[in-house]
């Protein structure tokens, strides 16, 4: 393989224009479908082989650059060691052809890291920063194209970079999905949380000592979330105490947690506009949305959100008139919108989107409730 010296490296440079008329020679090589004679092979071979003489030096600083991260360095070996210039290859035409694709992948890799802050390191650097600015929040999936688009670099730098993260623990996979590290941890102890939201609706009085819970399918709608997760959530009660869970259902055993303020949001005196039910609307779909596709939200953005959320609630809640004693789940929708309303907003963003989320459910189940005439 083509070795380089450092007083050599020093004076290598990237040529945008060269890189870009060696990728379409490349290209051209590459497309040749039908077969050619064979003098038009060896000239094929003789411009590939060109080619990558021309570029193996400083693909190798750019490996040399690479260095602590273990995952980039065996890329830049692999791509060296396939369009290695002195490499035997057969002078046949899909011998060549192959060939002429692993230079052009060298060479694609070489325009690719020739813009600045497209390096693996760089781009390491600025997704660990962007995590610890809150750009990628724990517990939401970090997705490459999404982060390659975000820090406007390519898509393979970024993938080499994700895997060099993976590799120190910076970040963390489950399957095919990245996230920042904690966050497996996080979605561990989601059920954790869903327990505590039912024994909040539980201890406000939603679902009274006694009484049957709804089914997991209605209960998962309710709180945004899937039925295994509610089944997780609704053990870790049973262990406690708080339900029995049996043939016929789950029933609430205990109800003597401590009582919710009161059952009414707050309103804010300088949030105290009307909202139309056409706001109320796309408020409670975009939460929906944004939860839905797990999608992270700036913190002021999900604040703002969140305390609008809130405003509608008391208002819906003052405008809707009193349910008939036997409208069960009528009653229940009001006082569930009203607990969650109250409830402080948790100070995980991941939980914050979810928290949301839940409420806008309330709200869009509280809003039928309401006249139409009612803005």
């Amino acid at each position: 393989m083509t070795t380089v010296t450092s007083d050599d490296a020093a004076a290598l440079t990237l040529d945008p224009r060269q890189l870009r008329d060696d990728l379409l020679a490349l290209r051209g090589i590459s497309c040749r479908t039908n077969q050619v004679a064979p003098a038009s092979v060896a000239r094929a071979l003789d411009i590939a082989r060109r080619i990558a003489r021309h570029w193996a030096p400083v693909a190798h600083t750019r490996r040399a650059a690479a260095a602590g991260f273990a995952s980039e360095e065996r890329r830049w070996d692999g791509l060296l060691a396939r369009a290695d210039p002195e490499r035997s290859v057969e002078k046949g035409h899909t011998a060549v052809i192959v060939y002429a694709g692993s230079v052009r992948e060298l060479v694609q890799a070489l325009h690719d890291v020739s813009r600045p802050g497209a390096t693996v390191p760089e781009v390491s650097r600025a997704i660990t920063t962007a995590i610890a600015k809150g750009d990628f929040p724990v517990g939401f999936e970090l997705r490459v194209k999404q982060a390659a688009a975000d820090l406007r670099a390519p898509v393979a730098t970024v993938r080499a970079a994700v895997d060099s993260l993976l590799d120190v623990g910076a970040l963390e996979s489950r399957g095919r999905r990245i996230f920042p590290a904690g966050s497996l941890d996080l979605h561990n102890a989601f059920a954790t949380h869903i327990a505590e939201r039912l024994r909040a609706q539980i201890a406000a009085g939603i679902y009274t000592h006694g009484s049957r819970l709804p089914n997991v399918k209605f209960l998962a709608t309710t709180l945004c979330i899937d039925a295994a997760a509610v089944g997780k959530a609704l053990r870790i009660l049973a262990a406690d105490g708080v339900v029995h869970i049996g043939p016929c259902g789950t029933k609430v055993t205990q109800s003597d947690c401590p009582p919710r303020p009161a059952s009414t949001a707050r309103h804010d005196a300088e949030r105290s506009s009307r909202f139309s039910r056409d706001t109320i609307v796309a408020t409670c779909r975009a939460a929906h949305a944004q939860w839905h596709h797990r999608r992270p939200a700036p913190a002021d953005v999900l604040r703002e959100r969140w305390q609008d959320l809130r405003s509608m609630t008391g208002q819906l809640l003052a405008a809707a008139p009193p349910p008939a004693p036997d409208h069960a789940q009528d009653l229940a929708a009001l006082a569930r919108a009203a607990e969650l309303a109250s409830a402080p907003l948790p100070d995980r963003p991941w939980f914050q989107e979810w928290h949301t989320a839940c409420l806008a459910k309330a709200i869009s189940d509280v809003l039928p409730l309401v006249p139409k005439e009612v803005r």
